[in-house]
């Protein structure tokens, strides 16, 4: 209220003296009116955004009157100020006052039509449905309000000639340029009592008047503190000595407008008598209008006329040889069906009718186009193919001056200022919005730093903070993710298949993202290729050319695609999705073959992030349990065995709690858990598991099932370490028996079974019979699945073992160094098996008094353990064991000593296990 009264106040004593006290109530009423339209005009907006958040549906039948009634407000207000101003002649004020009546009649017409289809938090699904085909059936209702707002708009925009506002930075002092009185046709227009072929007197002197200095149409002002571009302005200039038409290409809020903006300034610096345009090109009435405003501000004749297609005057001036030089700016051109294809619902409202906004860009010699488009495919277009320059971040040491540039030294931290503009992405929008935020609320670089890095909602909720800009357009978002939406949306219209993929990548790692994850089963590599052509295009991933493309999307924009999954409700469609496409494509029991080891490194990642996610419904929870089991066997690969007894016991519980105690997915968790438990060296735990699951089997499926066959193999291993041999036999006979049965003696897991008979007779002391045996496994082994698969250089491990044993030193050496060949071109990392051939190929060295080289390779060990294990696992407390007992052999009695009683502290060793002796593999994995 004291704004209204401020700004009438103002008016009052401001105006000319009026004749009657019936004019001035009049006056006075215009100005009130003005105000009425500002407050419903600003409610309208923010409810219009609402239904863009809320539905993307019913914000179709709205966005011409998004875009249209902000363009509106920021006129009234331009209109508000020159009456504060005192340069409204009474005229001008009696002729716009009915518009304005007629702006805030249709403002209130809209505002009963928002309220009866915006869908409010508490409306059930039936009430959503029935206020969308609400928005449906008032279509044509909403499109008579935008046609009325429109024409409305095009007479306020002749009211007058408004000059540009000058407020100063620390008061209220309003300064203008001299004015030109009213354009009649407004009058004409409203009251039909004159004849257009007879114009008035100042419309012909108006229509005679040209600018008697260069026009300069950048709605922003220079920044001081431009940073970091300078080269790409380098390149604008160069490619102009080449090309009519130069494009800026990059993700949304990449500086695009900002270096565009920079150029301006240069051009008129080095060009004062040229002139210099700015169009809007993000839909068509912001693109038309900025050609009016173009016709006006040059005086083309003509620019007045109502019937006059605007788009095609400005164009023909713009290429007539007696113009002189320009630059023309589209702004934000990133709709490529608004340029090159047709567009009925917004294109047909234009006064030209045209279906293509590309052929009004204006080409002549002396002439400049440059465009701003987050689709790099219509810059190369509208620049055929020559004048594309893509935008990349800026530097790290310029993204970190910009930062500090907007903060002030109290709130500043140089090392958390780098981290941050690196978490960012150097993105001048995200850097510029953390400013904002920072020194709006008194917070420390470190402090927002902190917010950001903790929380992955935290992050959202300030990236969707909408601050306020000045050297951005008043129409752009303001934020990050907000900033992005626009071009999601975009997307979806334009290539749904894109927007899917877009949906895909954001649900998953979006960094090294296969193609196996993200091509459909039927689709056409075309199709396929193309998809991805248009993210790309837009700068929201990048991707690995060839045959199997990886691809990589930047966390900010992954969590603004979340954002808008968020908003559109179908995050949690996108999850389950994300779900079942690794879950399908990531084998499970039975199927990690040694073949699909690169694949399932490069699915892990995926998988880890899914199994993140919260799932409601029993179907995509017991896919869930499916892929943790799946996920787990591969660590147990890797001899990530903590992670592995993680996931089954978390599989287990999901199963437990939908299936019954005995249905073979539950048994399956129960088994896998058991055998995780059997490599961390839990074996009662194990066991009692592991007979669990061959119980239920065996009832549930047969004891000749091949799952059954599996737990009879783990249970035998279990007897194997628990040193009781005898059990280990029985079980272990009958595996080999049955397997050799349902599955045939060249089986690989027949082998598994075999293989594990052969430890047996290790252990037992049967050398001879070990020999036979192993060398028979090894040899099939290598037929069936060849010699670098791990399960076979397993078998060339326990040989060494066997030759350990008999007492053949140099053959043991000279086999573990094949072994460990293999083992670390094969396998990546310092995985289980790479520990237990080193432990072998130290007990070997040290069997041969080669104490130093024995001591070396256990230290390696030892790092490995007490890095993947923790100091306090058994096997990192048995290799303490085996390299005390080396010191102890190699004269190092003290040191020795050491690591005894750090090992009696921690607690005790596994004692099946020999000081200083080899350990045997059975091979369960990989086959």
């Amino acid at each position: 209220m004291r704004d209204v009264l401020r700004f009438l106040s103002k008016f009052i004593l401001a105006a000319r003296p009026i004749s009657t006290m019936t004019e001035a109530f009049a006056v006075v009423g215009f100005a009130t009116a003005l105000l009425q339209l500002v407050e419903f005009g600003t409610k309208i907006v923010r409810r219009l955004r609402e239904i863009e958040d809320c539905t993307s549906e019913g914000a179709a039948y709205f966005k011409g009157l998004r875009i249209r009634f902000p363009f509106m407000l920021d006129l009234v207000r331009k209109i508000m100020l020159q009456m504060e101003a005192g340069v409204v002649s009474d005229k001008s004020k009696e002729i716009m006052y009915p518009v304005v009546q007629n702006c805030i009649t249709q403002a209130q017409q809209l505002d009963k039509l928002i309220s009866r289809s915006l869908p409010l938090p508490k409306d059930n699904s039936w009430m959503r449905g029935k206020k969308a085909v609400y928005g449906v059936w008032s279509e044509s209702e909403i499109e008579r309000i935008d046609a009325s707002l429109k024409s409305d708009l095009e007479l306020l925009m002749q009211a007058g000639t408004f000059q540009k506002v000058n407020r100063s930075e620390h008061s209220e002092a309003v300064t203008f340029a001299p004015t030109f009185s009213i354009a009649p046709n407004i009058q004409l227009t409203l009251s039909q009592q004159q004849s257009q072929s007879a114009p008035l007197p100042w419309e012909e002197l108006e229509r005679q008047v040209h600018p008697t200095q260069s026009i300069f149409m950048v709605p922003f002002s220079r920044d001081s503190n431009f940073l970091g571009r300078q080269d790409v302005i380098d390149v604008v200039s160069e490619k102009f000595k080449k090309c009519q038409s130069v494009t800026l290409s990059g993700l949304g809020g990449i500086g695009k407008s900002q270096i565009a903006i920079e150029y301006c300034y240069v051009f008129r610096d080095t060009r004062p008598s040229a002139q210099v345009f700015w169009v809007h090109g993000t839909d068509p009435v912001h693109f038309e209008q900025g050609y009016q405003e173009i016709a006006r501000k040059a005086r083309i004749p003509g620019w007045d006329d109502l019937k006059k297609e605007k788009l095609k005057l400005v164009q023909e001036w713009l290429q007539d040889e007696n113009t002189a030089e320009w630059l023309l700016v589209v702004d934000n051109a990133d709709d490529a069906t608004m340029f090159y294809s047709k567009r009925s619902s917004e294109l047909g409202r234009l006064q030209n009718g045209s279906n293509s906004l590309a052929r009004f860009l204006p080409h002549c010699s002396h002439g400049r186009v440059l465009i701003t488009t987050r689709d790099r495919r219509l810059g190369e277009r509208i620049s055929q193919r020559q004048g594309i320059i893509q935008i990349a971040p800026l530097s790290a040491e310029n993204s970190n001056n910009l930062l500090r540039s907007k903060i002030s030294e109290e709130n500043w931290s140089e090392d958390d200022a780098l981290k941050l503009v690196e978490y960012l992405s150097s993105l001048p929008l995200a850097i510029t919005q953390a400013a904002a935020f920072i020194s709006e609320n008194s917070v420390t670089v470190s402090e927002y730093l902190e917010m950001l890095v903790n929380d992955e909602e935290d992050l959202k909720e300030l990236l969707d903070e909408h601050l306020e800009d000045p050297r951005r357009d008043w129409r752009s978002e303001n934020s990050v993710i907000r900033t992005w939406k626009l071009t999601f949306e975009q997307i979806s219209k334009e290539s749904p298949r894109a927007a899917e993929l877009l949906s895909h990548l954001a649900t998953l790692n979006f960094y090294e993202v296969p193609r196996l994850l993200l091509r459909n089963d039927k689709e056409t590599e075309i199709g396929f290729r193309t998809a991805l052509g248009v993210l790309q295009a837009f700068s929201l991933i990048t991707a690995t050319r060839g045959q199997n493309p990886i691809c990589n999307m930047h966390r900010l924009v992954a969590l603004a695609t979340q954002r808008w999954l968020e908003l559109r409700g179908t995050l949690e469609y996108w999850q389950s999705r994300a779900l079942s496409t690794v879950g399908r494509r990531f084998p499970g029991p039975g199927q990690q073959h040694f073949r699909e080891f690169t694949n399932m490194i490069a699915l892990m990642p995926h998988a880890q992030v899914v199994l993140g996610y919260q799932f409601t419904s029993t179907n995509d929870m017991l896919a869930c349990a499916k892929l943790l089991i799946s996920t787990a066997l591969f660590d147990l690969s890797r001899g990530e065995y903590q992670q592995a007894s993680d996931k089954c016991e978390r599989s287990l519980k999901i199963r437990e709690s939908l299936l019954p105690p005995d249905h073979p997915e539950t048994l399956e968790s129960v088994q896998t858990l058991g055998e995780t438990l059997l490599h961390l060296g839990e074996f009662g735990t194990a066991k009692t598991l592991l007979q669990r699951a061959i119980v239920g089997r065996e009832k549930s499926l047969g004891p000749l099932h091949v799952d059954t066959l599996d737990s009879l193999s783990d249970i035998t291993i279990t007897y194997l370490e628990l040193d009781d041999l005898e059990s280990a036999e029985t079980t272990g006979r009958k595996a080999l028996e049955r397997r050799e049965k349902v599955l045939g003696c060249d089986h690989p897991e027949y082998l598994v079974s075999l293989n594990i008979m052969a430890i047996l007779y290790q252990l037992k002391g049967d050398y001879l019979h070990a020999l036979e045996t192993t060398e028979r496994v090894f040899k099939e082994r290598e037929r069936l699945i060849g010699s670098e698969c791990p399960n076979t250089v397993t078998t060339l491990n326990n040989l060494a073992c066997l030759k350990y044993r008999m007492g053949d030193l140099n053959s043991a050496n000279q086999l573990l160094d094949r072994v460990l060949e293999c083992e670390r071109s094969a396998l990546a990392g310092n995985t289980y098996d790479l520990q237990v051939s080193l432990s072998n190929k130290a007990a070997v060295l040290a069997a041969q008094n080669r104490f130093q080289e024995a001591k070396s390779v256990l230290g390696d060990v030892l790092r490995m353990r007490e890095s993947t294990l923790g100091p306090s696992h058994a096997l990192t407390l048995f290799t303490m064991e085996a390299l005390a007992d080396v010191l102890g052999a190699g004269d190092d009695a003290e040191a020795a000593m050491k690591l005894r009683a750090k090992v009696g502290e921690d607690g005790t060793t596994r004692q099946s296990l020999p000081g200083v002796g080899v350990l045997l593999r059975a091979g369960l994995l990989f086959d």
